[in-house]
């Protein structure tokens, strides 16, 4: 026998609460708070690029007189966006919160709590990008457009 096979008792999962974070759940946790902060800033540079630059020269104030509301509406969609993931992956964190413990060497070998793990990891990845998406809109509203 291995020790992983040893190490479990006959008939248990090393995840046993992965019924309550479905596989759907943990990667909208995961994926959606990267992906708004993707599209925000794809999207924002794309509008902001034409309006200020549409031709061979550069424009001094951009013609769009809605281009700053615009680009703030796509900001606050990201924003709302990735703040749903970072509570969808909260959501999966508090409901496994009864995965099984033990120390870091137990559940690096065993794989034990990998939902919880998983769940965990968006709640981090979710926060820093919501930081992101607040900052990049900081900065929208603070600096000229077409400079």
């Amino acid at each position: 026998m291995t020790a992983h096979n040893e190490a479990l008792p006959e008939g248990t999962h090393p995840a046993p609460e992965r019924r309550k974070a479905g596989l759907a759940s943990l990667v909208i946790g995961l994926a959606v708070p990267p992906l708004a902060w993707c599209a925000q800033s794809v999207i924002g540079y794309g509008i902001a690029s034409h309006a200020c630059f549409p031709g061979d020269s550069p424009l001094p104030d951009p013609t769009f007189s809605y281009l700053r509301p615009m680009l703030l509406a796509f900001n606050a969609a990201a924003l709302v966006s990735a703040i749903v993931g970072l509570w969808i992956a909260a959501r999966n964190w508090s409901a496994t919160r009864r995965e099984r413990g033990g120390n870091s060497t137990r559940l690096i070998e065993l794989g034990e709590g990998r939902t919880r793990f998983l769940a965990m990891c968006g709640m981090l990845a979710g926060a820093g990008f919501v930081v992101a998406i607040l900052f990049s809109s900081v900065s929208l509203l603070l600096s000229p457009l077409c400079r």
